[in-house]
């Protein structure tokens, strides 16, 4: 089978799932299928991965599982597949632990390619661990999939904005417990207070100073008990 026959749409795989797009967006989301190559703005999966998700996944939605719990269980087999010792769940609602020897792991989300580039650059040389976004539905998917321990979140996104984004990950208890720090040029008060009452733990101005940034991460995770 050729790499083009391997890989299918967001389409072929509602159509293996009998399911709508929209509940395929959902498991993408939630990490439980995962996104393997993108053209364009067009996310394309793995069919052998669909193919032996597809039967589990339809035993653990028997067991009355939510889509947060069917994730976690996932990754929990994907772990065992590969050989590795899969990490223990956090609590709901606790902060993230960075496991001894391991890295922070920051997921840098907005649309402008220049400035995740740069972020990373900066905060790779800090000594962090960056995993980048581009629009809200792939920051939720990262977020699951990745499990960062802080979310530097823009605004202005395609798809869904950082309030949504906010919103969802603070509502649900697997991610309730992951910092955000809003980073966007929609610096007034109003838009300030409208992301705090979302759940952002801090708020920093575009164009902002990069060592002010590493400073308020500093204080987040030391705040929270990160990496501590």
């Amino acid at each position: 089978m050729s790499i083009s026959e391997q890989l299918i749409d967001i389409q072929e795989v509602a159509d293996t799932f009998g399911k709508s797009v929209e509940s395929i967006r959902k498991y993408k989301n939630f990490g439980i299928i995962r996104v393997s190559d993108k053209r364009g703005n067009k996310d394309l999966f793995d069919r052998s991965e669909i193919m032996a998700i597809r039967g589990r996944l339809r035993e653990l939605r028997l067991k009355g599982l939510s889509l947060a719990q069917i994730a976690d269980q996932l990754d929990v087999a994907r772990a065992e597949e590969m050989g590795q010792s899969p990490a223990a769940p956090a609590a709901p609602g606790s902060a993230p632990v960075v496991e001894e020897g391991k890295q922070l792991k920051i997921l840098v989300v907005d649309d402008e390619s220049e400035v995740r580039s740069s972020l990373r650059e900066f905060l790779e040389g800090q000594d962090y661990e960056i995993c980048e976004a581009g629009d809200g539905e792939e920051a939720l998917a990262k977020t699951f999939l990745e499990k960062p321990h802080l979310l530097l979140l823009d605004l202005r996104l395609p798809k869904l904005d950082g309030y949504q984004i906010c919103q969802t990950l603070k509502g649900n208890p697997i991610t309730s417990g992951i910092p955000i720090i809003m980073v966007t040029a929609l610096n007034s008060t109003p838009n300030k207070v409208k992301g705090i009452e979302y759940g952002a733990d801090d708020y920093v101005d575009k164009p902002f100073d990069l060592q002010e940034l590493a400073a308020r991460i500093k204080m987040v995770t030391r705040r929270l008990g990160i990496g501590v």
